[in-house]
């Protein structure tokens, strides 16, 4: 998932919902609306390894190396939810 870091844990939580807490996201300062072209193909290129990474490492490789990231994003500490959707 590509994302700017604005967004990066909604779309953890989101994906989550849908079992893929460790969905790897490759994550670029926000915003990117105003960029000219050469910003944003430096803003892409320093994401490709994350990219690479995420298609090609094997799911057991990208849980360990996301496992605490997730926890943390998905349900921070001390943040109290409710169980029934609102």
């Amino acid at each position: 998932m590509i994302t700017t870091d604005t967004f990066s844990k909604f779309a953890r939580r989101m994906a989550s919902t849908r079992d893929f807490p460790y969905i790897t996201i490759a994550e670029t300062p926000n915003p990117i609306r105003q960029l000219e072209p050469d910003a944003l193909r430096a803003r892409a290129e320093a994401m490709i390894s994350t990219v690479v990474d995420g298609l090609t490492l094997p799911p057991a490789e990208i849980e360990r190396r996301l496992k605490d990231i997730a926890r943390q994003q998905i349900h921070p500490q001390g943040v109290v939810r409710s169980a029934v959707p609102v």
